[in-house]
């Protein structure tokens, strides 16, 4: 039985990741550190290992007999003291590191959908952006076989995106920054996770024979939609599950939002970014490594209405 080790295993993605994996007969190790994410991983199918602490010595025993590593412990903000040089940079390092010392012949790692935009676009152009491309290079370095995944958002049950707007829609208002004419491409959460766990140990998976042992996709759904198409699509899911979805645009000018996040309330500037930077995706390649057509967004959000409890605040 292959063995695949997944630092942030009891995340969003994570826990999915950990259930794909477990029906495809891989023997999971779910790196976590508390002992609530071990029992999140428990329950999804893998055998948690605790690790306090993301360090070269910690993980190379963590990784002992894995075939691949998927390094989905990251940050999208700063938080309770953690820093994207620190987790992001300096984290990936330590996993490319202990994946190595342990003989891991392929790591799965997910980086951003801006990144290639870095310094091009303002909105990718800032220090999350930046902490992913260093962790990239980190990746493309190790001398492993690297599949690199850049998502758009992901949706699912209790993804924090959903679960958040499904909160304000209860509320009676949802809230807009600018025109919502800036896009996004959701992909299913169930679409991600598989991705992943064919991305881990597929030889098809890997580059073409004499390119390198490199690949990178980008991680996205079928189709792009603006801010406010999501919104409709979202409240139409929401009412054909009989939840509450009659609400009002509450709309901040951009201006007001990067100023807001830039003294502490509301999002983070890095969330902001995120939200504004009208990043999209070619599909196609992703659904060749799946070897089916990815799930429309319409069904994908009618699954995470369904498993997201009302009331509930955002999960990782």
């Amino acid at each position: 039985m292959p063995r695949l080790a997944v630092t942030g295993a009891s995340g969003f993605v994570g826990r999915h990741v950990v259930s794909a994996a477990d029906a495809e007969r891989w023997e999971v190790a779910g790196i976590v550190r508390s002992e609530e994410a071990a029992r999140t991983v428990t329950y999804a199918g893998g055998a948690p290992v605790r690790v306090e602490r993301l360090t070269q010595e910690a993980l190379t025993a963590a990784f002992a007999g894995a075939d691949a590593v998927v390094h989905l412990a990251q940050i999208g903000s700063e938080r309770q003291g953690e820093t994207f040089e620190a987790v992001n940079v300096e984290g990936t390092r330590a996993v490319v590191a202990a994946a190595r010392a342990a003989g891991v012949r392929r790591i799965v790692y997910f980086s951003g959908l801006g990144v290639a935009h870095y310094g091009i676009k303002p909105r990718t152009t800032n220090r999350y952006f930046l902490s992913k491309l260093r962790a990239e290079a980190a990746v493309y370095e190790s001398g492993l076989e690297a599949i690199v995944f850049r998502p758009s958002y992901i949706v699912g049950p209790r993804d924090g995106l959903v679960t958040s707007v499904l909160a304000q829609m209860a509320a009676g208002r949802v809230e807009q920054t600018g025109d919502g004419a800036y896009r996004m491409q959701p992909v299913a959460v169930r679409d991600a996770a598989e991705a992943v766990v064919t991305a881990a140990g597929s030889a098809a998976a890997g580059p073409a024979a004499g390119r390198g042992p490199h690949r990178v996709l980008d991680l996205v759904g079928p189709r792009a939609v603006s801010w406010r198409e999501f919104v409709d699509a979202l409240a139409a899911s929401a009412r054909a599950l009989r939840r509450k979805a009659d609400f009002r645009i509450e709309t901040t000018t951009v201006e007001e939002a990067d100023r807001a996040a830039r003294e502490g309330r509301g999002m983070a500037p890095e969330d902001v970014d995120v939200l504004l930077c009208d990043e999209t995706g070619d599909p196609r390649p992703l659904e060749a490594l799946l070897g089916r057509f990815l799930i429309p967004l319409e069904e994908a959000l009618v699954s995470a209405v369904r498993g997201t409890p009302p009331g509930r605040s955002g999960t990782k």
